[in-house]
């Protein structure tokens, strides 16, 4: 597995995510990055759906759920990433971001922990926040 130490965040709201989550205090991007390897694992060893993708959920957030998509051969375009981290929100029936990968690789998963953490970071705010 990875070390801490070895991913680098662009972000810093996803380096300060063990210190302050807004969601959970104790979820932090080592374990966002671990669930992102679960689910992959999972992924791999889920029965292939001739004329679907494959998708797993990686995490729940409040309202917010993140999946890992598998997509089908058949819907992969030249230069797409096959897999795709998603995360949705459900109050508001609404993807908030998702990020492409193609092999998990330090940068990949450091970007979609990135992309989770801010995505959370900014409906925590906009929840917060007083109705307009």
């Amino acid at each position: 597995m990875f070390t801490p130490a070895a991913v680098r965040f662009t972000n810093a709201v996803a380096e300060q995510a063990c210190v302050d989550y807004p969601i959970s205090s104790d979820l932090c991007a080592d374990e966002i990055e671990q669930r992102i390897i679960r689910a992959y694992v999972q992924l791999v060893y889920k029965a292939v759906d001739a004329g679907n993708s494959r998708s797993v959920v990686v995490m729940r957030l409040g309202s917010l759920e993140v999946r890992l998509t598998d997509l089908h051969p058949a819907d992969i375009t030249p230069g797409v990433p096959p897999f795709w981290i998603e995360v949705f929100d459900w109050r508001h029936q609404a993807s908030i971001d998702s990020v492409g990968s193609y092999e998990f690789d330090e940068d990949e998963l450091a970007a979609a922990v990135d992309m989770i953490v801010s995505a959370a970071h900014e409906t925590g705010h906009r929840d917060a926040s007083p109705p307009h």
